[in-house]
């Protein structure tokens, strides 16, 4: 068992839930930052391409977020398992699955995936250097397989501390290459570069840390073949929520004509700042909450209460000052960045239904329920984009795509822990 860096272990203390804390602050600052210095620096027409790639890179890093969730399960399982005594006359437990080693299968995988779709339409998604960034987003699913599996075994370990590095890392390092790029040069293709410096944030951490270097070395609480297939289950749910997240500008680029799609920069910018206060501080939480629910089993649901609590609170409150101040921010990025408040209002409120629906899944995950997980994000994605596909404005599209697709992945989801519930109650009652 990995020693961990903080005093006492177990459930996150104090100190692990402030450094998380303070790490997924500073990412959504981060984020906010680099998307205020773009839009001053680049053309309305050039961080629409930019935010078009933004969403492009997040996809990728988000459909790999399926690789962090599962292995923060599969490892934290594990080391329960080591925990509890073996039964009388039981076998030895069987070898778990190299959590990194897997993470580099799927990496590989998305890597040919992100080349075989991507290199057809690469100067119709990015541009004028689109076969470049297509080649660079396929490379970086490699680093970031092997990012995310460091981050999953780290959570699953329950050592917060190098957890928290490496989001501080990750953020940072991103932040400081746009920055300094955007200020010197001032080109889309080398603002869009910048931010893969993010990558580097694993190898640092790996080099000068020896508990990231003993959790790359962590082993699921499954042998491979199951334990991809259970991942690859992760990864479509991933894939369905990074649409609705930060690939969202990629959608509304291909089911929008050209010419509108050119001044939806206002509004796309808009999705992205409505949504990170409430979504980058959940996502970086989300591997406690897997750990949470794994130790309170019993409570189903109720494991999750109070964050879904929050979560209506934040969306709630959110929206009431986005509708009121939400404007007027908007023109700190510039003249042509005029958004109405209801419409942010609106906005606002979508994120926390996508945190709610992120909450949910995490639940299931937690509890082994792959199938239904995946399931509620998928059915939210389609639904989500058969609404950016009427015929109405941008806008109206956007918003009735953000909020009846994930109110329908919700509804799938508690559907499911209530009757996990149910259960539960039959079988101690018993």
């Amino acid at each position: 068992m990995v020693a961990s860096e903080e005093t006492g272990k177990g459930a996150i203390g104090a100190r692990g839930l402030s450094g998380v804390g303070a790490a997924s602050l500073l990412s959504a600052l981060s984020g906010f930052v680099i998307l205020f210095v773009v839009a001053r620096v680049l053309s309305p027409a050039e961080n629409s391409e930019f935010l078009a790639y933004w969403g492009a890179l997040f996809a990728v890093y988000g459909i790999l977020f399926g690789v962090i969730a599962e292995t923060t399960r599969a490892v934290g399982r594990a080391e329960l398992d080591r925990e509890a005594p073996m039964p009388e006359g039981a076998g030895g437990r069987p070898r778990g699955a190299s959590v990194v080693g897997a993470a580099l299968i799927v990496g590989a995988g998305l890597a040919a995936l992100v080349a075989a779709v991507g290199f057809p339409f690469a100067d119709q998604l990015f541009g004028s250097q689109g076969t470049a960034i297509v080649a660079l987003l396929a490379v970086s699913c490699l680093f970031y397989a092997w990012h995310a599996a460091i981050a999953g075994s780290l959570q699953g370990l329950r050592l917060w501390q190098p957890y928290t590095k490496l989001v501080t890392m990750e953020a940072l390092f991103r932040l400081l290459a746009v920055v300094t790029v955007a200020l010197a040069s001032g080109t889309l293709f080398g603002i869009e570069l910048a931010c893969l410096a993010a990558l580097a944030a694993a190898p640092v951490l790996f080099s000068g840390s020896r508990s990231a270097r003993a959790a790359s070395r962590a082993r699921a609480d499954i042998p491979m073949a199951p334990f991809l297939r259970q991942t690859g289950q992760a990864l479509i749910s991933a894939a369905s929520s990074a649409a609705l997240l930060v690939s969202f500008p990629i959608l509304v680029k291909v089911t929008t004509a050209p010419d509108a799609y050119e001044l939806a920069a206002p509004l796309l910018l808009a999705i992205s700042l409505t949504r990170a206060p409430i979504m980058l501080p959940l996502q970086a939480f989300q591997g406690v909450a897997i750990s949470a629910v794994l130790r309170a089993r019993d409570e189903g649901a109720g494991a999750v209460r109070r964050p879904i609590g929050a979560v209506l609170a934040a969306g709630v409150i959110g929206a009431a000052l986005a509708w009121l101040i939400g404007p007027w921010l908007m023109l700190l990025f510039g003249p042509d960045y005029l958004v109405a408040g209801w419409v942010l209002a609106a906005l606002t409120l979508d994120a926390a239904l996508i945190a709610l629906l992120t909450l949910s899944g995490t639940a299931l995950l937690a509890l082994g329920r792959h199938r239904v997980y995946a399931l509620g994000w998928l059915l939210a994605t389609v639904v989500a984009v058969g609404f950016l596909l009427i015929p109405d404005s941008t806008e109206l599209r956007c918003i009735l795509s953000l909020t009846v697709g994930p109110l329908c992945g919700i509804v799938l989801h508690f559907a499911a822990l209530l009757r996990g519930d149910r259960s539960e109650r039959r079988v101690r009652d018993q």
